[in-house]
């Protein structure tokens, strides 16, 4: 049922206790209660060949290699703190995000295989993607390639290709969608459980659905069939999802071919040509196929719309030159969902993401200094009037649809407090270690309002403006030495 792990060294690590709620809804006045559903906590991803025993049989009972690069299938892992089940619908007309249990996770995966900004990405939809939603965490993305196609507002979301930020641009050839209504009860396959139609501590299920899909911006100029609408590649995958009661973490599995070899061995059949079909044998080869042959039809018959730019560059390629998973990047993007719904659409209630930014770093270098106040300083200067009101504060008008990088703690206000958090680290006497003589200010910080006290910034680590439990829980998570 679990995979044998033979080489673990290319995990990608998350912070751990790092959750936190950033708001996506008109107004921000959506209720959302993340006492009684847990945020999602995403602590690794596994990204790595694989090899199943039997794929016919049993397609999660297998080896990982890091190193192969001649395997018939990936698997991605994503790890997360405490129970976490799989999300219901979202939909204002069938709101039901608690059907399968109180911690639904919703979000998205992506997937770079060859490891190319300009080629790949989402045109529709940006705004539930990473480079949509990274600076909503109070930072700028540490990875320089792809700072200038950042959303460092919503304004960024204009749907228009050639204007910048191109956040449509993000490199991505596949991704694992968690969107929630994917699937209907009848699609799940209850492995270990007490077959209450609720994920429970201790259980396993595994789900049979469309949630591995290629990138689609690919689909309009794709040679594909069988998918939801022409050019879109999702052909049908299982998802697993299984709870530990010994770690309580609970992982996301998804084990999907590389070849069509891997197809064929799942169906025990014959193996199938590259026929651009998703509704039979499918694999990542084959929708790399398909990206190679619709690059080159464009390099003889452009149709001269700007976005085939997202494809071009896949030209001439071959597809065994991309199956090696360690070679791929990857990107996080993890959320829960509302108590009540929204008849204006659908909005989730972001919580982590991967790679991390560092919180109160707007320019991207990865560390915070006084260049990353200054900037902040000079948002606030340059745009104090805008409210109607010169009080040192800007006030965001569309938040929390809305958003600005310079708002540190996503409270739809950046002021003073903004360049204060930032250093909300948790390391009291600025050792650069967390450890016990930190804790004693901690002590001495608890119950009060951080900004009251100098020292007690850095002890609010949820940036509510208070030091309170939620940091004292944070804080044991955090103590562990050289940081």
């Amino acid at each position: 049922m679990f995979a044998t792990v033979l080489d673990t060294s290319d995990v990608h690590i998350d912070a751990t206790a790092d959750a936190v709620a950033r708001q996506t809804d008109p107004g921000g006045l959506l209720m959302f209660d993340t006492t009684a559903h847990r945020l999602p906590d995403l602590l690794e991803i596994k990204l790595l060949s694989y090899f199943p025993f039997d794929a016919s049989l049993d397609l999660f009972d297998g080896v990982t290699d890091l190193s192969s690069s001649s395997a018939d299938f990936f698997r991605l892992d994503l790890i997360l703190k405490g129970l976490a089940n799989p999300g219901g619908s979202v939909d204002p007309f069938d709101y039901s995000p608690f059907l399968y249990g109180d911690n639904p996770v919703y979000g998205f995966v992506e997937i770079d295989m060859d490891e190319g900004i300009d080629t790949g990405g989402e045109l529709n939809a940006p705004d539930y993607r990473y480079l949509g939603n990274a600076a909503r965490f109070g930072g700028m993305i540490g990875e320089e390639d792809l700072q200038d196609r950042v959303a460092i507002d919503a304004s960024a979301f204009d749907g228009d290709f050639t204007t910048e930020p191109q956040i449509e641009r993000s490199g991505e050839e596949f991704h694992l969608a968690l969107l929630g209504g994917e699937f209907s009860p009848s699609d799940i396959d209850k492995i270990v459980g007490d077959g209450d139609g609720i994920f429970e501590a201790g259980e396993t299920w595994r789900i049979t659905a469309s949630f591995f899909h290629r990138a689609h911006g690919f689909a309009p100029f794709s040679f594909i069939e069988g998918g939801p609408h022409p050019g879109e590649y999702e052909p049908e995958s299982t998802l697993q999802f299984a709870h530990d009661l010994v770690t309580d973490l609970t992982t996301i599995s998804l084990v999907f071919p590389l070849t069509q070899a891997g197809a064929a061995a799942i169906s025990g059949g014959l193996e199938e040509n590259l026929n651009l079909d998703s509704t039979d044998q499918a694999s990542v080869e084959e929708g790399l196929f398909d990206l190679i042959l619709s690059a080159e039809y464009l390099a003889k018959f452009p149709t001269g719309d700007p976005e085939e730019a997202i494809l071009t560059g896949w030209a001439w390629r071959d597809t065994t030159s991309y199956l090696a998973p360690h070679d791929w990047s990857v990107t996080a993007l993890l959320g829960s969902a509302y108590t009540e719904f929204s008849p204006s659409g659908i909005y989730y209630l972001w919580s982590d993401l991967y790679p991390d930014i560092v919180r109160g770093d707007v320019d991207g270098d990865e560390e915070v200094q006084s260049d990353d106040e200054a900037l902040i300083a000079g948002y606030i200067t340059a745009n104090d009037a805008l409210d109607g009101l010169v009080d040192g504060m800007v006030v965001i008008a569309g938040f929390a649809s809305d958003f600005s990088l310079y708002d540190i703690n996503h409270d739809g206000v950046v002021s003073d407090f903004d360049i204060a958090v930032s250093d909300a680290t948790g390391d009291g006497n600025g050792d650069r270690n967390l450890d016990l003589a930190d804790l004693a200010v901690f002590q001495r910080c608890f119950g009060i309002d951080s900004m009251a006290f100098g020292e007690c910034v850095v002890m609010d680590l949820d940036i509510n403006g208070a030091v309170e439990l939620n940091d004292m829980n944070k804080l044991g998570q955090l103590l562990t030495g050289p940081q």
